[in-house]
């Protein structure tokens, strides 16, 4: 939190991997007016357990909001993905990949624009 300090309460976003990113996190970076986007670890704590212990097919997508707005989302891909963001929903876009198109949450496109 003091790292980010002079970032704070401007309307920001803030892309995190899955080291930093908590539902506590997400919660205290709303009270100053910042958005949290980034992977999470599905053995936080304060994860949501219907979504984390869901069976997904390639593909399909499980969400839930809390009640302080912050979205934990699961996706399957190759492999399980886990998001958390306070400024998405489990909105799929279509992307096109190597002449394919395919479907992806529009947290996980953001995320990886924005992490670099």
């Amino acid at each position: 939190m003091t790292l980010g300090d002079p970032y704070f309460d401007c309307g920001r976003t803030l892309y995190v991997d899955n080291r930093y990113s908590s539902v506590e996190l997400a919660e205290k970076l709303k009270t100053r007016q910042t958005h949290l986007v980034g992977t999470i670890r599905s053995n936080r704590k304060s994860n949501p357990k219907e979504v984390i212990k869901k069976k997904l097919k390639k593909g399909e997508v499980d969400s839930m909001r809390s009640d302080t707005n912050v979205l934990i989302l699961k996706w399957k891909d190759k492999r399980d993905l886990y998001m958390i963001s306070t400024k998405h929903n489990s909105e799929m876009i279509e992307e096109r990949i190597r002449g394919k198109i395919v479907k992806k949450p529009k947290v996980v496109i953001d995320y990886n624009i924005g992490k670099t």
